[in-house]
């Protein structure tokens, strides 16, 4: 635990030092202590918060729309192979598409306001949940546990619950950590474009006034919460291997 600390330290450290020589442009290369300063500054004096909450609540209703759609489909090809064979393809056609590659699409059939920027991060989390689901899945079906569960009188909610979900809990936690990171790249570029809030928003506003610090900021923050959401998720895979 204490190397952990220490070697962020060490590097912060040493990065103030070189950054703090005079040949450095400390208004492109600010320092740490310089970024950080700012960022505290933003929060008590600036609507850097506000923006980082119009941010997060999107991504969480992205999540709540995203999330049932990917486990019940994920479900539905896990048990139904026609629906699976038909399904699969069509996750694995359009997959690769950059999801930014739509998002004028979202502007046309959602409008400039939230529901365009929710709709896009929607869509780009349901498919690294949907595949992380039904990987999980289906590697119960095709063990030899499922043969044991045939046996015995489970309930649907039985099956479901204590067989799918806890037997692939890994998975779906692989899932959530991966498509939350994911999503913080949708919010950053979806606010970035035609937003009037968001941390998205702000990074590309201080950009065009030239506030070149609160761009720094404004990376610091999307790094603190992408490390936040991982390191949550990366707690409970470990918790879940430990008691598995």
């Amino acid at each position: 635990m204490k190397k952990n600390i220490l070697y962020p330290l060490v590097f912060l450290l040493t990065l103030e030092i070189i950054l703090r020589a005079p040949f450095v442009d400390s208004r492109f290369f600010p320092t740490p202590f310089m970024i950080m300063s700012n960022t505290y500054f933003s929060f008590l004096h600036s609507n850097l918060l506000a923006q980082i909450l119009s941010s997060l609540s999107r991504e969480a209703i992205a999540f709540l729309i995203a999330s049932p759609l990917a486990m019940i489909l994920a479900l539905i090809c896990s048990h139904y192979k026609n629906l699976d064979d038909l399904i699969s393809p069509l996750i694995a056609f359009t997959f690769p598409l950059p999801k930014v590659a739509v998002f004028p699409l979202m502007l046309l059939l959602f409008g400039i306001d939230s529901a365009s920027k929710i709709a896009l991060i929607s869509i780009g989390v349901f498919y690294l949940m949907f595949i992380h689901f039904r990987l999980g899945f289906m590697r119960l079906k095709n063990s030899i546990y499922y043969d044991v569960i045939r046996i015995y009188p489970f309930t649907s909610s039985q099956y479901i619950w204590s067989f799918l979900f806890k037997g692939s809990l890994q998975e779906i936690l692989t899932g959530f950590q991966v498509a939350f990171n994911y999503a913080l790249t949708l919010v950053v570029v979806s606010e970035a474009t035609v937003s009037t809030n968001g941390i998205g928003h702000f990074i590309w506003r201080s950009w065009d006034q030239y506030r070149i610090l609160d761009v720094y900021s404004g990376v610091l923050v999307l790094c603190l919460i992408g490390f936040i959401q991982y390191s949550f998720f990366d707690l409970l895979l470990t918790r879940n291997r430990r008691y598995t």
